[in-house]
C-alpha cells in the first residue's frame, strides 16, 4: 500500500512524533509511505531515517487564525488553497497513492485533492477547536463530508463534533513503543545533577505559555509548598515558541514575585523525553486550557514517573485519579499544591501509582494498539495491500 500523510509543520512536537511513530511502522512493514511538510526542519531527517519519502510544499494551505485575521492573510490563503490542491493531486497521481491522511485538522487541501483524484481520505483531528468559535460549526461539516473516516485522538476531541456528525469519527489514542521508553542514564543523571543531591524533583515539560500550559500554576504551587517541603526542587523543561519569548521573561518575573527563584530551575529545551521524565520523581501537567490528549502524560507514565495532571481534556482520559496518578482543578495552585503534598508525603503511594501507570500505558496507549487501529481503518475504507499490516498487529 502507498500512503500519503500531510503535516502542517516540520518541527518535532507531540503530533509530529505521533505521526512519525505510526507511519514508521507502516514503512517497516513494507508499505511505501510519503509525507508532505510545508518547510525543511528537524522532522524531515527523522522521517527520512525511518524510510519515509519526504516532499516539501512551501505553499501548503494551512488554516491559521493569525493569518486569517487580516484581509491580506485571507487573500493569501484563498490563493494558496487551489494551488495546494493541484500540487497535492499531481503528487497523488504521480506516486500512485492509495490512501491519503491529513495529520491535522488545519490542512484542508489534502481532502479536496483526494476527492478529485478518487483516493480515500482520513482526517486526523488532534486539536480542540472551541477557540475557533463560530467558524467550527461549518468547518466540522467540511471535515465530515470530505473524509472517508475521521480519527479523533481522544473522546473529548470526538465530542466537539455535533452528534449528527460523529458517525465517521473513531477514537484512536496515540501510542508509545517500548523503545520510546528507553532511558539514557547519562542524560537522566545530568538533569538530576542540576539540583542538590538528595532533592525530590518535580517537573513540567512543554512549551512555556501563560494561561495555557500552566507553568505559572506550578510556580505558585511551589511557593505554597516550600515551607513544608524544603528539599523539593522544581524543573521547568521547555521554551517559548518563536515570537513568544516574552513568556519566559514573565515566568522569571513571577518566580521572583513568589520568591522561588532558588528552587525553580528553567532547564530549557531537551530532546530526550524518556530520560527527562525518568529524572523526575513527580511529573506535573498543569494545563489551564484543555489538552486534546497530552502526549507528555503517557511519556511520563511509561517510564514509571507518577503524574499529577489537570482534570480537563485528554489528560483526564489518561490518568485514573488515585490509581495511576492524581488530577486537580485546572488553574488552581492551591489544588495542585494539595496533590503534590499528598504525593510528597507518601513515597509508597508514588511507587504504587508509578507501577499502575506503566501498566496503563501498555494496555491503553501502546504503539501496537494505535498501529492496529489505523491499519484496520485504512482497510475499512479500501486501502489496498493493507493485509500485510493487519497480519503484523494483534487482533
Amino acid at each position: 500500500m502507498k500512503i500519503l500523510s500531510i503535516n502542517n509543520t516540520a518541527d518535532i512536537y507531540g503530533a509530529s512524533r505521533c505521526m512519525e511513530r505510526v507511519f514508521s511502522r507502516f514503512a517497516e512493514d513494507g508499505h511505501e509511505v510519503h509525507a508532505v511538510l510545508p518547510e525543511a526542519g528537524p522532522l524531515v531527517a527523522l522521517l527520512e531515517t525511518r524510510g519515509i519519502h519526504v516532499h516539501i510544499h512551501p505553499a501548503l494551505s494551512i488554516v491559521d487564525r493569525a493569518q486569517l485575521r487580516s484581509v491580506k492573510g485571507c487573500l493569501r490563503f484563498l490563493f494558496q488553497l487551489p494551488y495546494s490542491v493541484l500540487w497535492l493531486a499531481l503528487l497523488m497521481v504521480r506516486e500512485r497513492i492509495d490512501v491519503v491522511h491529513a495529520n491535522t485538522v488545519v490542512v484542508p487541501s489534502p481532502s479536496i485533492a483526494a476527492l478529485l483524484t478518487g483516493r480515500p481520505h482520513v482526517w486526523h483531528v488532534r486539536e480542540l477547536l472551541g477557540e475557533f468559535g463560530a467558524l467550527w460549526r461549518p468547518y466540522q461539516r467540511l471535515v465530515y463530508y470530505l473524509s472517508d473516516a475521521v480519527v479523533a485522538i481522544s473522546h473529548c476531541t470526538r465530542d466537539q463534533f455535533d452528534p449528527s456528525l460523529r458517525g465517521k469519527v473513531t477514537v484512536v489514542y496515540d501510542g508509545l513503543a517500548e523503545e520510546d521508553s528507553r532511558v539514557d542514564a547519562g542524560h537522566r543523571d545530568q538533569l538530576r545533577g542540576l539540583a542538590p543531591e538528595g532533592s525530590t524533583l518535580v517537573g513540567v515539560v512543554g512549551r512555556i505559555k501563560f494561561h495555557r500550559k500552566g507553568q505559572e500554576v506550578l510556580v505558585r504551587a511551589a511557593g505554597l509548598l516550600r515551607k513544608h517541603h524544603p528539599d523539593v526542587r522544581y524543573f521547568i523543561v521547555g521554551s517559548a515558541s518563536p515570537g513568544n519569548e516574552d513568556q519566559v521573561d514573565r515566568l522569571k518575573e513571577l518566580m521572583a514575585e513568589v520568591g522561588v527563584e532558588d528552587i525553580v530551575t528553567l532547564v530549557g529545551e531537551r530532546n530526550d523525553p524518556a530520560s527527562i521524565f525518568a529524572a523526575l520523581d513527580i511529573a506535573v501537567v498543569p494545563s489551564v486550557q484543555p489538552e486534546p490528549f497530552g502526549c507528555v502524560v503517557m511519556e511520563a507514565m511509561a517510564v514509571g514517573t507518577p503524574v499529577i495532571g489537570s482534570r480537563c481534556g485528554g489528560i483526564a482520559e489518561q490518568i485514573i485519579d488515585g490509581d495511576s496518578g492524581l488530577l486537580f482543578a485546572p488553574g488552581d495552585p492551591a489544588a495542585l499544591a494539595g496533590s503534590l503534598d499528598q504525593m510528597l508525603r507518601n513515597p509508597d503511594l508514588r511507587r504504587g501509582m508509578a507501577s499502575n501507570a506503566r501498566q496503563r500505558v501498555r494496555t491503553m496507549f501502546s504503539l501496537d494498539g494505535a498501529y492496529a487501529a489505523m491499519a484496520r481503518l485504512f482497510d475499512s475504507i479500501g486501502g489496498r495491500g493493507i493485509d500485510m499490516a493487519l497480519r503484523s498487529v494483534p487482533r
